[in-house]
């Protein structure tokens, strides 16, 4: 890695930037509020990405940044304000303290290279269990009723939980209402000891939820029985086979910026059927805008091989999204890669969503092996309201929330495609976390969904070092 390189880059690009005709004539006129004039997308996205690859520190870029910031903003002043109006009149020294106060806000968050404090699951003593379930337990009483939907069982270091989809409503006029009252439910192990239930949506979309059991119940359990209000029990079977995919570990050696790119290839995928062209363009040129400038950083810095075939995919997969803009001046690839081609043909149909993915949940308990300093474990799979989320649980060093552009994270390291029985591929965007100290409970979201007549699917989970093949039957259920 090449740090002065990517230093002398950003500067050299920055200078580039103020000598730019186009910007040597005033503006159109501003609000006394926002008096800053923004920089362009390229020097931000070649910042951003070689802070985001630890190629240069926050700090360094941020002064940088600044500086820039407040010569654009001192070139455009205008006439100073009048008495009592804040404005300008603040003069040079209050400018620099906005433009600096600005981009201190955009580095608060925690960078890639400090990750938050949590053992690795070699350091974690403890049970590791998990186990499908595939249930639905009913509740009902005189003021609510609906159904807990349970997809797994996990035993970790934190403790032991269900992993669920829920629905309650009123038995009145069926509109959804409140939440499972799960401080009622009777929930008894085989040896006769009782446990509570907590009721936990923290990391989870709407539609899910971690129940967990408390107090802590032995690693050896037989079976829980769970008595719902106004319902007979219903056993949860915890002898039943384990989930065990068939793996395959494939060794890999993705520079950083190769994997960085290929994580921002991901997000312009997830973002075709957020942002539909039909209805805007604005947010997939955004996610574009500075790539070529971006890519110049990455090779400056040593961590993207100008032989890299990336940077030409990259250019290929904007041509096809009609992404135009970026900057990337190598020509688009012809070699895509699967899952993007699959994801291309299904986006370019006529009608790609006519038949949407119906509600329903498929218990799936199966842990990945670690690598890249993390480990995944699936804890079920279910479908609502026309999308599909993936339950985990993530062990390892996984620093804290990093937004970039467009909520593109980078603070999960890997990345994540599903392909179901029917060879189609569907990438997995994180959604958020909740870390319960030692673990993550993360939920994935699928583009394009999944139907519920995939029987089978294969998890792709890749990082820079390795990648993770899991294929894992699917066990559906449907709601009530």
């Amino acid at each position: 890695m090449n740090r002065e390189g990517a230093e002398t880059f950003l500067r050299l690009l920055a200078e580039a930037e103020l000598r730019d005709p186009a910007l040597l004539s005033p503006p159109a006129p501003r609000s006394p509020d926002a008096p800053v004039v923004a920089m362009s997308a390229a020097l931000w996205r070649a910042s951003w990405a070689l802070t985001t690859v630890g190629a240069l520190d926050a700090e360094t870029a941020e002064a940088i940044l600044a500086d820039v910031e407040f010569a654009l903003a001192a070139r455009h002043r205008p006439e100073p304000a009048e008495a009592g109006v804040i404005g300008w009149a603040a003069g040079p020294a209050g400018l620099r303290r906005f433009a600096t106060a600005r981009l201190m806000s955009r580095s608060s968050r925690r960078r890639p290279s400090e990750p938050s404090p949590r053992p690795s699951r070699a350091e974690a003593a403890g049970p590791d269990r998990y186990v499908p379930v595939g249930l639905t337990i009913l509740f009902h009483d005189q003021a609510i009723s609906g159904e807990l939907n349970v997809m797994s069982y996990a035993h970790s270091v934190s403790g032991a939980r269900f992993t669920a989809t829920w629905r309650a409503r009123d038995p009145v006029t069926s509109r959804h209402h409140g939440l499972p009252p799960v401080e009622r439910f009777a929930v008894t192990d085989d040896r006769g000891n009782r446990y509570d239930l907590l009721f936990l949506v923290t990391g989870r979309p709407e539609s899910s939820c971690d129940l967990t059991l408390h107090p802590d119940p032995p690693p050896d359990l037989r079976w829980l029985d769970i008595t719902a209000p106004g319902e007979q029990a219903v056993r949860v079977d915890l002898d039943g086979p384990a989930g065990r995919p068939t793996l395959q570990v494939n060794d890999r050696d993705l520079s950083a910026g190769e994997h960085l790119l290929n994580r921002i290839a991901d997000r312009m995928l997830t973002m075709v059927p957020e942002f539909p062209s039909r209805v805007t363009p604005a947010p997939l040129s955004n996610l574009g805008m500075g790539l070529g400038a971006a890519i110049g950083a990455l090779e400056a810095a040593e961590v993207l091989s100008k032989l890299s075939p990336v940077p030409g995919r990259l250019a290929a997969l904007c041509a096809s999204l009609g992404i135009s803009g970026h900057g990337i001046t190598v020509p688009p690839a012809l070699d895509l890669p699967e899952p993007w081609l699959s994801m291309l043909s299904h986006y370019h149909r006529r009608r790609p969503d006519a038949a949407p993915a119906g509600d329903g949940f498929a218990a799936v308990a199966a842990a990945l092996p670690e690598f890249d300093g993390l480990r995944l474990v699936l804890l079920g799979l279910h479908n609502c309201d026309g999308d599909t989320w993936m339950n985990t649980l993530t062990y390892g060093q996984l620093p804290r929330e990093q937004p970039g552009p467009l909520r593109l994270d980078m603070a999960f390291p890997l990345s994540i495609w599903v392909r179901d029985d029917a060879g189609r591929w569907h990438v997995a965007r994180p959604t958020g976390w909740h870390d319960t100290g030692g673990e993550a409970m993360l939920t994935l979201r699928l583009a394009p969904p999944l139907t519920r007549a995939c029987d089978r699917i294969e998890v792709r989970a890749a990082g820079r070092s390795a990648e993770v093949r899991a294929t894992v039957p699917l066990r559906w259920g449907e709601r009530q």
